[in-house]
């Protein structure tokens, strides 16, 4: 029987990693990190039988931890090349802010591309002699993916995060999937339902008219990889007058380019295209001044206002009723746009802000919500036994009771917990 330990993602969203055993062969799916002060990574695996690991996506909660097993053990590292790429660009920036305090080195970072296999959705290939993997598409990011292991008889899913809803950069993950005994799911969203998306967008779009027609500036913190590429293309597509300039900032400058190598993971590589060429890229703070003293739209990290250059522009634009402050994602708790939204007031820096600039939210989910995760995880084939991560707590037990009441069998995975199937 195959062993099968869960060494984080347990009633908690970070630090993804499970170790799947097999007789004397072992395999690793994901290894990130949990940003907590020290960084939280999951525990170190025996390395000696490790034939391989496989990445579902390239956001650091799943590849922040790579580095640290790829230094030990020359083993391959399966993905879709564009996780590949984004997981370097990732991996880098967050040695940087680290300062170096990472259980890695640059040159660890390095043997991602050294050890990468090139690995594409529905091609199945056999890893050692008990093994054998599929991708299939997640929707989540470009290039993210489900991970099908079949070991021997049975066959096991690590969904990663996925997302059944088109958007206008991702394609929605793939539906018919094969049967599975075996299903190891994200809860992300698992207590909430979001709204229509096309409504959201229409929203999103007027709050920029507004804002714009009476002379305010536009600040749409976001995250580089996938939110902010999203916001372009969105923006693009509304076809919005050219006195709209847009600035594109951070990270999301080089994500740009990589996605473009990589049209294939694209909903629409000639909408990108577009949405890049029209974006005006900020390089500097000089830029950055004349961004908010021309006035346009400003897509910057962090998705937060947690650092990144959106603490600059919020600074430059909270104490003017014109402007507007615009968030597109969820806001964890504790953090300042959460605070921001909640209370109207914020501390960046050390120092607190009332602010006077009209705060927003629209929502753009890259996740399934409670009704997608329900509808895709019960169409699975077969009788499935599913195992619930990646979420809080109370998602996590939410999911699996919304899923035994359509009559399946569903645990919430436990940090070290072990299984055999």
């Amino acid at each position: 029987m195959a062993k099968l330990t869960f060494l984080g993602s347990c009633r908690e969203v970070g630090r993804s990693g499970f170790f799947l055993e097999e007789q004397d062969e072992s395999l690793l799916i994901d290894y990130g990190v949990k940003f907590s002060e020290p960084p939280k990574f999951p525990d170190m695996i025996p390395i000696e039988n490790l034939q391989g690991v496989a990445l579902t996506h390239a956001h650091l909660d799943h590849s922040g931890g790579i580095p640290i097993i790829l230094k030990e053990a020359e083993v391959s590292l399966f993905c879709t090349p564009a996780t590949r790429d984004l997981s370097l660009l990732l991996l880098r920036d967050m040695y940087k802010i680290s300062h170096g305090r990472l259980p890695f080195s640059l040159k660890d970072v390095a043997l991602i591309r050294k050890q990468y296999e090139s690995t594409s959705y529905e091609e199945t290939m056999p890893i050692g002699r008990h093994f054998e993997m599929t991708l299939f598409n997640a929707g989540h990011i470009p290039g993210s993916a489900m991970v099908s292991i079949r070991v021997d008889d049975k066959r096991i899913l690590f969904t990663g995060d996925f997302n059944a809803t088109e958007s206008h950069l991702n394609p929605g993950a793939r539906k018919n999937l094969p049967k599975h005994d075996v299903v190891v799911t994200e809860s992300t969203y698992a207590r909430r339902i979001n709204p229509p998306r096309e409504a959201t967008e229409e929203a999103l779009i007027q709050t920029v008219i507004e804002t714009k027609e009476r002379g305010g500036v536009v600040l749409i913190p976001a995250f580089g990889v996938g939110r902010s590429q999203e916001i372009m293309c969105i923006l693009e597509r509304a076809n919005l007058p050219k006195k709209y300039p847009i600035y594109v900032d951070g990270m999301a400058r080089d994500v740009n380019e990589i996605l473009i190598r990589h049209p294939q993971y694209l909903q629409s590589p000639q909408a990108l295209q577009r949405a890049v060429g029209r974006a005006l890229i900020i390089n500097d703070d000089r830029d950055r001044k004349d961004a908010v003293r021309k006035g346009g739209i400003i897509i910057s990290p962090a998705g937060m206002l947690k650092g990144g250059a959106s603490h600059l522009y919020f600074k430059m634009l909270h104490d003017d009723p014109k402007n507007a402050i615009v968030f597109v994602s969820f806001q964890i708790p504790g953090t300042p746009g959460e605070e921001l939204l909640r209370t109207g007031k914020v501390v960046v820096g050390n120092r607190e802000f009332n602010v006077k600039a009209d705060v927003r939210q629209h929502h753009l989910s890259s996740h399934s919500d409670s009704r997608g995760l329900l509808d895709m995880l019960t169409k699975i084939p077969g009788e499935p036994e599913f195992y619930l991560v990646h979420g809080e707590s109370e998602s996590c037990d939410a999911l699996a009771e919304k899923l035994e009441k359509r009559g399946k069998k569903a645990h919430v995975a436990e940090l070290n917990e072990k299984i055999r199937f």
